[in-house]
């Protein structure tokens, strides 16, 4: 083989190499895509059946189907990871104002619990209890 043949030939390996990478990058990024999009729809499947199986039904009004969200997901979650919950869940009209006020209200009856500014999460089962007999009229709190 003479050096001319061997140039022509490692520049065709050099190109098909350089054409392999290039679809190499390409179906790497395509399964990262189709991963995020695997991952995004079974979270939202997975809240979506949590929030059925805990509440049988949608709850009728905000307040209760804020509550419901902050139990099913169990964590500290800021105001617009709730709106995007109660969106799964179908109520896809929530404003951040409404959330927000909502989750305040919720905040001082105990039925939520202000993590931080903006972050909310369930009530603790000590506060629950306290809440529950606060509401009660006529019964003296004995904390």
């Amino acid at each position: 083989m003479d050096d001319d043949a061997l140039r022509r030939e490692l520049d065709q390996v050099t190109s098909e190499l350089a054409t392999a990478r290039t679809e190499y990058a390409s179906l790497g990024a395509r399964i990262a895509g189709l991963e995020a999009q695997q991952l995004a729809l079974s979270k939202t499947l997975a809240r979506s059946e949590q929030g059925t199986a805990a509440t049988g039904t949608a709850p009728r009004y905000r307040t209760d189907a804020i509550v419901a969200v902050l139990e099913a997901n169990g964590t500290e979650m800021s105001i617009q990871d709730v709106i995007a919950a109660l969106a799964d869940a179908g109520r896809t009209s929530e404003t951040y104002d409404n959330v927000g006020v909502d989750l305040a209200y919720l905040t001082e009856r105990g039925r939520a619990r202000r993590v931080r500014r903006g972050v909310y999460g369930p009530p603790s089962a000590r506060e629950t209890h306290t809440a529950a007999s606060a509401d009660r009229p006529g019964r003296a709190s004995r904390t």
